[in-house]
């Protein structure tokens, strides 16, 4: 079973029970009873799924290696709830995936303000993950001189 699909499944079994639970609340006074088993399904990683396939097995060790080497978001140099934004997006461009000059540290709100085409359809305030910015190394530079 594919990463994927073993996240969905447990996603949605965890949402089941949750609202068997809630609806049991608030609607009778008898507890639904919650599953012998436990959910132990296990992801490594949102980061390590995709959209557009599925990432490789060396992903999470190359992003790691790569925040260690550049610790800070590019634009405004917060060190924490980063990113690691590919340039050329993995969905165009799979044989780049690992390739550390195709990568860019960002902030969470960097990542989506310059790195998902801020002159998108939508502009900055509503990014979109399948536009992307193409001039986001240039883009990260005036941002960093405001």
């Amino acid at each position: 079973m594919s990463e994927r699909k073993a996240l969905a499944e447990a996603f949605f079994t965890l949402l089941g029970v949750c609202l068997l639970g809630l609806v049991a609340y608030f609607f009778s006074d008898t507890i639904v009873p919650i599953p012998d088993e436990p959910i132990e399904q296990h992801v490594e990683s949102v980061e390590s799924m995709s959209p557009y396939g599925e990432r490789s097995g060396k992903w999470q060790a190359v992003r790691n290696e790569f925040v260690e080497l550049h610790p800070r978001c590019e634009a405004c140099g917060l060190s924490w709830d980063l990113n690691v934004h590919h340039i050329k997006p993995f969905k165009d461009h799979p044989e780049l995936e690992l390739d550390m000059d195709n990568l860019i540290t960002l902030c969470r709100e960097h990542h989506f303000r310059i790195g998902h085409d801020p002159d998108g359809p939508w502009g900055w305030r509503r990014p979109s993950w399948t536009f992307y910015n193409p001039n986001v190394r240039e883009d990260v530079k005036r941002w960093r001189k405001k």
